[in-house]
């Protein structure tokens, strides 16, 4: 499966030149957006405990006679500058436990969404992506998906967690003096999920996750320090570099404030499963500090939801088992990315041999290998993940896993 919710992180650079404008020299730490303007919709938790204009939830809907689905959608606040009231990113399965990412937007009504898949898999004979046409009615989403009737009801599914979503944004301006209606900032945000009554760990790890931490033994910093970290990383020597970047600009081009002066530094938590006893989610981290686009990864992990102990790839897969990966990697990224079977890795991708990335998330099925842009294909193919069933990999896993169990 490509991501094309590259195109989400790229938007950074793009709509960072309107994102703070009314702002004074140093924005104010935000824990919230606008609300919305017009729609109320119910939410799962207390209202207080989401920052504003942005949440998780779970939902079921059925695509078809027996094919049920649980989405795990989340609301992100607006990105700003763009034709659009808040974001949109999901992630669901059918009964083989595959996820599917969706992502989307409201753009003229607030009461409706718009999805759109984003797996090649999902293509239909005319190469389109299934379009999620969505209203909110109470606290169920009503429409169509490809043209046909879909409702998505609120649910829990067993063994997952209830989490909050928590948003801040700062920014800085990079010559405080100037007002024009383009002047420049650099700005950082911080996208981060708690659980509002889970294990200590799990939250611990969620925040480490969001540090780009590795090593479990690592203590969690708290948001305020991850966020506190991440404003100084992000405004060290910004108007340094800016004024010095402005001086070799031609008088015309310097009294406009080129959009490449706009810095931009985003973390943001999604999640891809959170059931059966399993939270796998990604941290994106996406930058931009000049250039002709931004860089983005995603780091993903998984997590046991009853005692918080990740299962990172030495605790799912034998040693040795090296060869064998590529070999399955190798059949599995040609469906992922819609090639025929036995097409040469470097017709499509930059390598001969799928390498084994450590990247890697569980759900009920099957895991999930991550590679980012650059790592195996161009950047304008986006990110690319590889979905392996559990039935492929079984010889390979480790003994004691809390899944496994070829999928039915």
């Amino acid at each position: 499966m490509i991501r094309r919710s590259c195109l989400r992180a790229s938007l950074g650079a793009l709509t960072a030149l309107a994102a703070c404008q009314s702002h004074p020299d140093s924005a104010a730490t935000a824990d919230q957006t606008a609300a919305p303007t017009k729609a109320t919709v119910p939410a799962p938790v207390p209202a207080s405990a989401d920052s504003a204009g942005t949440w998780y939830r779970t939902y079921r809907a059925a695509l078809g006679p027996g094919d049920s689905i649980t989405l795990h959608l989340q609301r992100w606040p607006q990105l700003l500058g763009a034709d659009s009231r808040g974001h949109f990113f999901g992630s669901y399965s059918h009964a083989d436990g595959e996820p599917l990412i969706v992502d989307g937007n409201t753009v003229a009504d607030p009461d409706s969404v718009v999805l759109r898949d984003q797996s090649l898999t999902t293509l239909d004979a005319r190469d389109q992506s299934p379009v999620w046409r969505l209203k909110w009615q109470g606290t169920e989403l009503v429409g169509t998906r490809a043209g046909r009737a879909l409702r998505l009801r609120a649910a829990r599914p067993a063994g997952s967690l209830v989490l909050q979503s928590i948003y801040r944004l700062d920014s800085l301006a990079a010559f405080p003096q100037r007002r024009e209606p383009t002047a420049p900032y650099a700005r950082w945000s911080l996208h981060a999920l708690q659980t509002t009554a889970g294990p200590a760990a799990v939250d611990a790890a969620l925040r480490r996750a969001l540090h780009g931490d590795t090593l479990d033994s690592q203590p969690a910093p708290t948001l305020d320090a991850l966020f506190r970290a991440q404003g100084q990383l992000s405004s060290k020597d910004y108007r340094r570099e800016a004024n010095a970047a402005l001086q070799q600009l031609p008088p015309n081009d310097a009294a406009t404030f080129p959009a490449f002066l706009n810095y931009e530094d985003q973390r943001t938590t999604e999640v891809f499963w959170n059931q059966g006893g399993l939270l796998s989610f990604g941290v994106q981290f996406y930058g931009y500090g000049g250039g002709a686009h931004g860089n983005y990864n995603t780091s993903v992990v998984t997590l046991n939801a009853r005692t918080g102990r990740a299962l990172r790839y030495a605790d799912i897969f034998r040693p040795g088992v090296k060869g064998a990966l590529q070999e399955l990697l190798g059949r599995y990224v040609r469906r992922s990315l819609a090639q025929p079977p036995g097409t040469p890795l470097e017709k499509f991708l930059f390598v001969k041999q799928m390498p084994v990335t450590h990247n890697v998330y569980l759900t009920s099925g099957g895991a999930v290998f991550v590679y980012g842009p650059y790592e195996i294909a161009s950047y304008a193919q986006g990110e690319v993940q590889v979905y392996v069933p559990f039935r492929a990999l079984q010889p390979l896993l480790q003994p004691g896993l809390p899944v496994g169990a070829p999928a039915s």
